[in-house]
């Protein structure tokens, strides 16, 4: 064990040389669509939204808001889990 532990490019190229896979990628790049579009949607200074003028109008941006929500983070993660899920291993 400890020869192998002496030789650090054997193991950088061994441990280090991996990939991400594909749904992880999709899940980080879905959550960083969500946060740019949340930031757009909810800030008063660019997308004009406020919680008096919500209020106002009975909250009747609750619902589409909630399939915006759901259409953001929910498929991604369930794609991130199914491809997780569904990756051959490697063979070490």
């Amino acid at each position: 064990m400890s020869e192998e532990l002496d030789d650090l490019t054997k193991f950088e190229a061994k441990d280090t040389s991996h990939t991400l896979p594909v749904g992880w990628l999709a899940l980080f790049w879905g959550l960083i669509v969500f946060g740019a579009y949340y930031y757009w949607a909810y800030t008063p200074a660019l997308g004009g939204w406020s919680q008096a003028k919500d209020l106002e109008t009975g909250g009747a941006s609750a619902g589409a808001n909630l399939l915006w929500t759901i259409a953001f983070t929910a498929v991604p993660a369930l794609v991130a889990i199914w491809m997780g899920l569904t990756q051959k291993k490697k063979a070490r």
